[in-house]
C-alpha cells in the first residue's frame, strides 16, 4: 500500500482509518459514562472527521465535529460540552497543537498517539488524541474561532 501513496495521496491518507477509529474508541470508552454524556469528539483535520464519521458509527462513536474547511459548518456538536476528545494530525501538519488547545482548555493531556500500519507515513502519523477539560469558555462560544481553511 505504501507505494500507492506516491501515486495518489488519497489512498495513503485513508490508510490507517480503522486503527485511528479504534484508538479514538478506546479513549472515548475510557471516559466515565457521566463524563461522556457531556463530551464531543473534535477533529482538527477533515480526514480524521471523515474516518470517525464513516467508520465510527459501527463502533458506537458519536459524530465528530470538524474544524477544517466545510466540516466546520456542520457545527460544534453539543455546544454545552465540558470535555472534548480532540484528534489532531502529526506535528508536521499541526505543529504546536497542544499549545493551541491550551488556549481553550485549562487541562489538555495526550491520551493516545496515532500510527499507521506498515510504516506508511501520512498526516495522522505521530498525531494525538487529547482529552481536554476545563473549558475557558463554553464550547459553543469557542466554535467560531476554531474554523480552519487550510
Amino acid at each position: 500500500m505504501a507505494w500507492t501513496y506516491g501515486i495518489s495521496a488519497t489512498s495513503g491518507e485513508t490508510l490507517g482509518w480503522p486503527q485511528l477509529v479504534g484508538t479514538v474508541q478506546q479513549v472515548w470508552t475510557g471516559l466515565p459514562s457521566d463524563q461522556r454524556a457531556n463530551t464531543v469528539i473534535f477533529a482538527a483535520d477533515y480526514s480524521e472527521a471523515g474516518a470517525i464519521n464513516e467508520l465510527g458509527r459501527s463502533a458506537g462513536l458519536p459524530t465528530a465535529a470538524g474544524a477544517q474547511n466545510t466540516d466546520w459548518w456542520w457545527g460544534a456538536g453539543n455546544p454545552d460540552a465540558t470535555t472534548v476528545v480532540a484528534v489532531a494530525p502529526g506535528p508536521a501538519y499541526a505543529p504546536g497543537y497542544t499549545a493551541h488547545l491550551r488556549r481553550y482548555f485549562r487541562h489538555v493531556r495526550v491520551a493516545a498517539t496515532l500510527s499507521t500500519p506498515g510504516g506508511v507515513h501520512n498526516i495522522e502519523s505521530g498525531g494525538h488524541v487529547y482529552i481536554c477539560t476545563g473549558p475557558r469558555r463554553p464550547w459553543g462560544a469557542m466554535w467560531p474561532e476554531l474554523r480552519n481553511y487550510a
